[in-house]
């Protein structure tokens, strides 16, 4: 079994899971957005996780200018835009009809409930 990809995040330094992280991209005139679409943006990027104390340390002119081998500068929103990415994410993936996390046989109805399947054998 394939395990799933992981990514170094800017500000706490710790490797967690690429879903766990918001990927920044950076544009030709050195600016850094959150790369949040369905495509990501080609080139190097970044991962940074959305809580704050990493966002602000790992927002820094020169984390980001390491990160991206070029001198980089944050968008004036970033912080924000990030934390929309995450929580934009994470209501995706707690979407009706699959969870995070359930065990094979089992889903999340659109009331929030956990329906257990039974599986056939």
């Amino acid at each position: 079994m394939k395990s799933p990809a992981t990514r170094t995040c800017l500000g706490c330094r710790q490797a967690r899971s690429k879903a766990d992280l918001v990927r920044l991209a950076r544009t030709a005139s050195g600016i850094v957005i959150a790369d949040g679409g369905p495509r990501p943006s080609a080139g190097r990027g970044a991962y940074v996780c959305p809580e704050l104390e990493c966002l602000e340390r790992g927002l820094s002119p020169g984390r980001l200018g390491h990160a991206f081998r070029k001198p980089s500068q944050a968008a004036p929103d970033l912080i924000a835009d990030v934390r929309v990415h995450a929580a934009a994410r994470r209501d995706a993936d707690v979407a009706p009809g699959r969870a995070p996390l359930c065990e094979v046989g089992a889903r999340v109805s659109d009331d929030d409930d956990i329906e257990v399947i039974p599986l056939r054998v």
